[in-house]
């Protein structure tokens, strides 16, 4: 059985991982997954996949996105959200993510879009992130005007 309330629930804790993500609010971002999801985003940051925990996660963005880059921004495209079980959801959302940087003087901007696969999973109540998996469909560098 489909449920509205947990299309809009699913929906909202999404836009979080990524307002999160860009906001630097690390602790926030750790209580949206699971004890020990797994994640993929080897394509991004050569990473191994597997088991991870929350606190490992958001270590290794907050490594990547603030000592890197100065900023970062993400924005969503469409989103699929389908309900698998009676404690497991399936979604899919398109994903566009610019990272700011300074290289010799001049500001430049990592672009990337992808997909990403999200699986949820009702835990005492809450949905939390059980999986999540990145796939890149084209990057591009360039430098921004003065």
């Amino acid at each position: 059985m489909y449920s509205v309330a947990v299309n809009a629930h699913i929906r909202e804790l999404i836009e979080q991982v990524m307002e999160y993500r860009d906001q630097g609010q690390w602790q926030k971002l750790e209580q949206l997954f699971t004890e020990s999801p797994y994640i993929d985003e080897e394509v991004f940051n050569h990473e191994k996949p597997g088991i991870k925990a929350p606190t490992s996660i958001t270590y290794g963005w907050r490594r990547l996105i603030r000592d890197i880059y100065y900023s970062a921004r993400h924005t969503l495209g469409a989103m699929k959200i389908e309900r698998t079980g009676k404690k497991e959801v399936n979604a899919e959302t398109e994903i566009e993510a610019r990272y700011y940087s300074m290289k010799d003087g001049q500001r430049q901007v990592f672009k990337m879009n992808g997909t990403y696969e999200y699986q949820f999973r009702k835990v005492a109540g809450r949905w939390k992130i059980s999986s999540l998996r990145l796939t890149v469909n084209n990057k591009s560098l360039s430098t921004l005007g003065a």
